[in-house]
């Protein structure tokens, strides 16, 4: 089982707020769109300018994961319009698609200088470290986005996935917990196209899917824990058992779903406690 390590970013794993990409700055509020968006009619088409076609045309290119055509389109528009805090943001996503770092960078600290409340272009800064491994340099770029714009689940979310790699689980928790009360189905979009980058990858994923059944279960959230401790004991983590014990989850304990669970694991620790006797 795997969950979705990324050695290069997916259009499913980039950002949840799908943006127009005209405007030189986007309130730093703005809501989560729908997980699909239609493409222009003919009619609107033919009503939008040159560069709004432009833009158009790079936002498909990138979606196709035709990456350097989508950087070339938007590097055009930018020839008019130098200092769009969003197009220069997706030209950073488009170097980062590429894995060129040093160029995502460019683009990504240019962006928040055109726009100093456009958190998502900070937000991308750290998914650079991130992807890097250097997750405390990812951490401190994601506490800037968060400053900026509190209200941003992926942030938070990016943020839980940067500590939990840093083996900082409660940290990693709160941050996790965070997005799940702005967004309660944060952690299961998928196949959208936009301005914040997402990355998911984790190691030792049975520690991790432990954690968010931990989370859920704070949240009262009983399916969601269990699907998540269901995850955990697939991935061979060998102490999904001490969610019987572990305070965090007494409001989920008698869940049906929960105990389905947690049956699974009882013959397990007997297995593995008759194999080791006395440890």
């Amino acid at each position: 089982m795997n969950f979705k390590p990324s050695p290069r970013i997916l259009p499913g794993l980039l950002s949840f707020f799908l943006l127009p990409l005209h405007a030189a700055s986007r309130p730093a509020s703005e809501s989560p769109s729908g997980p699909r968006q239609s493409q222009p009619g003919p009619d609107s088409r033919a009503a939008m300018s040159g560069e709004d076609l432009q833009i158009e045309k790079a936002k498909i290119l990138m979606a196709e994961k035709k990456y350097d055509a989508a950087i070339q389109t938007f590097q055009d528009v930018l020839k008019s319009d130098p200092k769009n805090a969003v197009i220069l943001n997706m030209v950073g996503i488009g170097y980062l698609n590429l894995s060129k770092y040093d160029q995502a960078k460019k683009y990504f600290q240019r962006s928040a200088k055109a726009d100093k409340k456009y958190s998502s272009a900070v937000n991308n800064l750290g998914m650079v470290w991130y992807h890097q491994k250097d997750f405390r340099r990812a951490i401190r770029e994601y506490q800037k986005a968060a400053a900026i714009d509190p209200m941003q689940a992926g942030t938070h979310a990016n943020l839980g996935f940067a500590y939990y790699n840093s083996n900082k689980l409660i940290e990693a928790a709160t941050e996790f917990q965070k997005a799940i009360e702005l967004d309660p189905q944060i952690f299961e979009h998928n196949d959208r196209v936009g301005t914040m980058v997402q990355d998911r990858s984790v190691s030792n994923h049975g520690l991790f899917f432990f954690t968010m059944a931990r989370v859920y279960a704070q949240k009262s959230d009983a399916t969601h824990c269990a699907e998540y401790l269901r995850k955990s004991f697939d991935e061979g983590y060998k102490d999904v058992g001490k969610a019987r014990s572990d305070p965090a989850f007494k409001t989920v304990l008698d869940d049906p779903s929960v105990q389905s669970v947690l049956a699974r694991v009882a013959p397990a620790e007997e297995k593995a406690a008759t194999s080791h006797p006395g440890a």
